[in-house]
């Protein structure tokens, strides 16, 4: 019977908690912004309604649902732009808590910059419809940065000096997959899988915005779940995960 260092123990427990924190903080987020976009779509309750008609014309991609005030279902915006931040929080989390590499939380702080600039993008299209409508192009572009960034950042943790194992690397996939959920490329694959079942073509899609709820939901079990068959496997990888 081996007894582990406790500075192993230490760095172990650490490491466990920052995933189950990240993996924790992306179910809230997800469950939030699934109340966000059923309360704003329950204006469509009566889907011929003129509000209705009028929302799927001006819906903007989450996280800051109508563009227009009038529009807007109340707390519906407020709600979205918190679960924005929980999925930043999500990542900054796991920087903070888990023992990795000095090299690999610098990149990580990188990525954390554009969904950081996203929050606050998301609280400012809460008290200014105007501002976040005009500044549209600009979103779009940092949600875009923000994906690609973490694309880099797996490249990077997989390649580096300090390369982590496969254990890590398949959670780092699954939570930054859910950390970008609010990215472009994740919105602009589920607007165009919803309209795939809108053959009218009436504007948005109805119900945009669940699909990104329920990524998530999902990323956030997949990290928790992957992070508990680890412990029950902990020597798989080679790899040492801190430097």
């Amino acid at each position: 019977m081996s007894i582990e260092p406790v500075r192993d123990v230490r760095r172990k427990t650490a490491d466990e908690t920052a995933w189950f924190v990240a993996g924790g903080l992306l179910i809230v987020a997800g469950l939030i912004t699934a109340v966000s976009v059923l309360r704003q779509w329950s204006l469509c309750e009566s889907p011929a309604s003129q509000a209705c008609l009028t929302l799927k014309q001006t819906m903007n991609m989450l996280p800051i649902q109508a563009d227009t005030i009038a529009l807007r279902v109340p707390w519906a915006a407020p709600l979205a732009a918190l679960a924005l931040t929980l999925a930043t929080g999500a990542w900054i989390a796991l920087l903070l808590l888990n023992p990795f590499a000095r090299s690999l939380k610098i990149f990580g702080a990188v990525v954390a910059i554009p969904l950081v600039v996203m929050s606050i993008g998301g609280w400012f299209g809460v008290w200014s419809v105007e501002g976040w409508v005009a500044r549209g192009g600009t979103w779009i572009v940092i949600g875009t940065i923000s994906e690609f960034l973490a694309l880099g950042f797996l490249v990077y943790a997989t390649m580096s000096r300090y390369a982590v194992n496969l254990v890590t690397t398949q959670r780092l996939v699954v939570l930054l997959f859910g950390v970008t959920a609010f990215g472009t490329m994740h919105q602009s694959a589920e607007f165009i899988l919803l309209g795939l079942a809108d053959q009218a073509g009436t504007g948005v899609p109805q119900y945009l915005g669940l699909g990104t709820a329920l990524t998530l939901v999902l990323t956030g079990a997949g990290v928790i779940v992957l992070t508990l068959r680890a412990r029950k496997n902990p020597h798989a990888g080679a790899p040492s995960i801190a430097g």
